[in-house]
Parts: structure tokens; C-alpha cells; sequence
């Protein structure tokens, strides 16, 4: 600051075009002359204080934009990339490798076709037919052997990672799963004794239900893996 100050001075006294006496040389200012150079002396003077003033105003300005900027404004370090770091890192442990990419496609159709004849045994058992009942009923059976078969298979794919990050995904698939089971082993039972044909409109509506659940946990899991959803519950 001292330099920019000292600097300042210099050039406004070039401006003047004056040349300043030794005060001291020997000898005396000329005669005539003393109150002239005074009042120029004076000019230069004020000319160069006003200078000082503005040159530190300036510096004081930037120096307080400059801290509160940089108060404001910047984030804390490392927060950001330590978090990005660590989705980074989860993605790549739970990516689906491409052969449970094929069995996740083939796990979402055959819950999708049980479903399917879950809604027309539903239809069926409104009509009189015990036939068309007991036709439609056997294909949901075995639709949903498929399902929960191609369910289990994906499962089991899992490698430790994935297995130790999906957890809380998988627990909630198992238990619509298990709400399936139990409603798939009525549908047998009711097969077996050949109850009255609309008694299987209110399975057939669990059913439908539960399947609904297992597809919304399903599409969970393969969001979590990095796979496209391709089946969306209806």
C-alpha cells in the first residue's frame, strides 16, 4: 500500500510540470516568486491526499467484496465429492450383471401373466361355468409356480454386495412373495374340494392384489440394480 501511495504522489507531481527548490540548499526562494510557489505547493498537495483517498477506498472495497464472497458462497471442501464418491461407489456394487438383466426381464413377465389370469379368474367366477372356473384357476396355479420360482432363481444371483445393499428391498419383496404363497396354497385347496365357483372371485381379487406388490418391490430391486424398467404394474 505504502508503494501505491508513494507511486500516486510521483505521478500527480509529474502532472504539474513544477520543480520542487531544496529546501535545503542554501540561498532563498527568488523575490516575487514565494507566494506563488506556495500555492502551487498547496495544489499538489491536496491533489495527492485526494489521490491516497480514493487508492485505499478501493482496496478497502475489494478487500470486503472479496471475504464476502468468499464467506458466502463456497462450500465446505470434499463434502460434495465425498457424497458423489459414495453413490459412485454403491452403483457399481449393485449393477446388474447381464445375465440378471435376462432373468430379471424373464421374472417380471411371468408375474406379469399370473397376474394376468388372476384378473380373468376373476371375470370367470362370475359366470355359472364350473369348467371355465376350474380351467382358468389351474392356469393361475401354475402361473404363479412359474412367478415364484423365477423369483427365487434372481434371488439367489445376488452376490454379496448386492445382497448386503439390497437388504431392506429384498426383505420387502420376500414378504409380498410370502403373502402369494399363502394365497396360491388357498386357490389349491379350494381346487381340491371344488368349492362353488364364485368363491374364487375373492381369491382371485388377492391375489391380484398381492401380485401388485410383488411387481411394485420388483421394479424397486432393479432401480437399485441400474435395470430399465420394462413392466409397470397396472
Amino acid at each position: 500500500m505504502l508503494d501505491l501511495n508513494r507511486r500516486g504522489m510521483m505521478e500527480a507531481y509529474r502532472g504539474t510540470n513544477l520543480s520542487l527548490p531544496d529546501p535545503f540548499s542554501s540561498g532563498t526562494y527568488p523575490e516575487g516568486h514565494c507566494g506563488c510557489g506556495t500555492h502551487k505547493m498547496n495544489r499538489v498537495l491536496r491533489l495527492v491526499c485526494g489521490i491516497i483517498l480514493v487508492m485505499n477506498a478501493y482496496a478497502l472495497l475489494a478487500q470486503f467484496r472479496g471475504g464476502h464472497r468468499s464467506g458466502t458462497t463456497r462450500p465446505p471442501a470434499g463434502v460434495a465429492t465425498t457424497d458423489d464418491l459414495k453413490a459412485f461407489n454403491r452403483a457399481v456394487a449393485l449393477q446388474a450383471s447381464p445375465d440378471q438383466v435376462v432373468q430379471f426381464r424373464q421374472l417380471s413377465d411371468s408375474t406379469q401373466v399370473a397376474r394376468k389370469n388372476a384378473q380373468d379368474l376373476l371375470k370367470v367366477a362370475q359366470k355359472p361355468s364350473k369348467a371355465d372356473v376350474f380351467r382358468s384357476a389351474n392356469l393361475l396355479t401354475s402361473a404363479l409356480e412359474t412367478a415364484q420360482t423365477d423369483n427365487q432363481k434372481f434371488v439367489r444371483s445376488f452376490s454379496p454386495a448386492q445382497k448386503s445393499g439390497l437388504r431392506q428391498v429384498t426383505k420387502k419383496l420376500d414378504h409380498a412373495n410370502s403373502d402369494v404363497t399363502k394365497r396360491s396354497k388357498a386357490l389349491t385347496r379350494d381346487l381340491e374340494h371344488s368349492p362353488i365357483p364364485r368363491q374364487y372371485s375373492g381369491i382371485a381379487e388377492k391375489l391380484d392384489k398381492a401380485l401388485s406388490d410383488v411387481q411394485t418391490r420388483q421394479l424397486a430391486i432393479g432401480k437399485e440394480m441400474g435395470i430399465p424398467s420394462g413392466t409397470a404394474p397396472q
